[in-house]
């Protein structure tokens, strides 16, 4: 996160203030920035490994696949709606209910 230039600036004048007040202090920072050139700029960046993305992307995924492919799977058939009756049936037995008009799976 950039910082804003009023920001900058006053952290820029305590930094020319310590520097001068505590010349011991300036020059301890000064040697641990040289230690780690690399990371100069980035001191509060994390280093994530292409095996860790690779594990952060494949937990992901299963995380967003799992739950409809359940919903999918579990979800029975549905137990309400026309059955079909042949015409001949319907004709031998009125009123009789028929069994054949449940749907497989769901109870009376």
């Amino acid at each position: 996160m950039n910082l804003s230039r009023r920001e900058a600036r006053v952290l820029a004048e305590i930094e020319r203030t310590l520097r001068r007040q505590d010349r011991a202090f300036a020059s301890s920072i000064d040697a641990l920035n040289a230690v780690r050139p690399e990371r100069a700029g980035r001191r509060f960046a994390c280093r994530v490994s292409r095996r860790e993305l690779a594990y952060l992307a494949l937990a992901t995924l299963t995380l967003a696949v799992t739950p409809p492919v359940l919903i999918v799977t579990l979800s029975g058939p549905p137990c309400s709606g026309p059955a079909v009756v042949s015409a001949a049936r319907a004709a031998t037995a009125p009123g009789t209910p028929d069994q054949d008009q449940r749907l497989p799976g769901c109870t009376p």
